[in-house]
């Protein structure tokens, strides 16, 4: 459930709202700078795309959680032998896998993850309005983005995050 402390955080960030120690929060009826929302959003996600983490297919579920948290993600690209998108792993995924299970460093990852082609994925050309939408609408923190010609083949991934994030550093 939201919360009003990030929409005070938006406000603010976006120079609505000015934050006071000791006062709170007032109205700045001061001149923001324009801000062209239309470039804002119409923005290829290919500029803002980020570094995609991987893990081999035949890697174990002990590899996966590791890999997970070293690298500080919410979900793993599983990638086959041709260096090909074959499957997806989040967090929920290796939580309900590793739960009770000794034998995760035998279990393969692939057994737990979301295969294609039931994986949704992006391209570079697409919007951040466009993927903003489709990752609140299949309910998901993050996308893989693929290769527009070569659909299997990773090129980045785009979070909730760093849209978020996209948004407050355009307005500075």
């Amino acid at each position: 459930m939201p919360t009003i402390r990030s929409d005070l955080r938006l406000l603010t960030a976006f120079n609505i709202l000015e934050a006071k120690p000791k006062v709170g929060y007032t109205y700045n009826d001061s001149q923001a700078k324009p801000l062209s929302y239309h470039k804002l959003y119409a923005e290829p996600i290919a500029n803002i795309l980020q570094k995609p983490t991987e893990i081999r297919e035949d890697a174990t579920l002990t590899e996966a959680v590791n890999t997970l948290f070293i690298e500080d993600v919410g979900s793993l690209y599983v990638i086959g032998d041709r260096q090909e998108l074959v499957g997806l792993i989040s967090r929920k995924d290796l939580l309900r896998a590793t739960l009770n299970n000794t034998n995760a460093s035998l279990t393969l990852a692939s057994t737990v993850m979301t295969r294609m082609p039931n994986i949704f994925t992006v391209t570079p050309d697409m919007s951040v309005l466009q993927t903003g939408q489709l990752l609140l609408d299949r309910k998901v923190d993050s996308l893989p983005v693929v290769d527009k010609d070569q659909p299997t083949k990773v090129v980045g991934k785009i979070t909730k995050n760093r849209i978020f994030q996209h948004f407050i550093t355009s307005v500075d």
